[in-house]
């Protein structure tokens, strides 16, 4: 079913982006400081007010530099050598792009899928200890929308990694509100990963690891941190290589 492919793609990049997005403004690093994550689906690099995603594989869609104080996002296309940058309330030009070639009818039912869910209503316990990932003691949380078990989550709550509060955070939030938010076809950017419980919790600590238990949920995806690090970056990280060509996001590809 290409259709089930298409639509489970973009709601994995709508994902990703959002998982990356509220770990980068909980990150306060000094200027020439920064992180290496390296999770089960891609290797990130977190700078002050940047990141860069690299996909451990092209399925998993292109690489990405995001520039926070801007509020942009890049992604590259290492094939071509061309690039694209685009604001975050312009990613559902991104996620319409994917739906090209679906008929106006199952486009219209899409949306009227996505516009029926029902506003989340996050509730979040406290389960208890959890295993060391990549280093780390965790503590397990259990997430409950609308009643019903959603995901479980595994926080790395160590001093050495504790997220403290910066001047990004209102902007992530409107970003990642932004980059969920597609009306054509019926996403409202209201959702878990945008509750107010949710992301109280997210400043408590890294997220090392989540596995969503609603099966309903499209792209439904386990992620695990295998290494995180510390690292000085060079400013070259989150910059364009010389000799890539800028095009329009239309005329992106997003292959590899």
């Amino acid at each position: 079913m290409e259709i089930v492919k298409i639509v489970v793609a973009g709601m994995g990049i709508v994902k990703r982006m959002n998982i990356l997005l509220i770990l980068l403004v909980l990150t306060a690093l000094p200027v020439h400081a920064g992180w290496v994550v390296t999770t089960q689906e891609d290797m990130s690099y977190y700078g002050k007010g940047f990141l860069r995603q690299v996909p451990s594989s092209a399925d998993e869609g292109p690489e990405s530099i995001m520039d926070f104080s801007r509020g942009t996002a890049t992604m590259l296309n290492h094939g071509s050598r061309t690039y694209t940058t685009f604001r975050f309330d312009e990613f559902c030009q991104l996620i319409k792009k994917m739906y090209t070639g679906i008929t106006p009818e199952m486009l219209a039912m899409i949306k009227q899928m996505n516009a029926a869910k029902p506003k989340p209503d996050v509730s979040i316990k406290r389960i208890g200890k959890g295993e060391t990932i990549a280093g780390f003691a965790t503590t397990r949380y259990q997430v409950t929308n609308n009643g019903h078990p959603d995901r479980v989550l595994w926080l790395a709550e160590d001093p050495r990694l504790k997220k403290y509060n910066n001047s990004f955070f209102d902007q992530a939030m409107d970003g990642i509100r932004e980059m969920s938010r597609c009306d054509d076809i019926g996403m409202s950017g209201e959702s878990v990963d945008t509750s107010p419980a949710y992301l109280k919790l997210m400043k408590t600590g890294w997220l090392m690891k989540e596995e969503l238990v609603n099966k309903a949920e499209e792209g439904a995806t386990s992620q695990l941190v295998i290494n995180l690090v510390e690292k000085d970056l060079p400013a070259s990280t989150f910059s364009v290589p010389q000799g890539y060509r800028k095009v329009p996001l239309s005329q992106f590809d997003m292959g590899n």
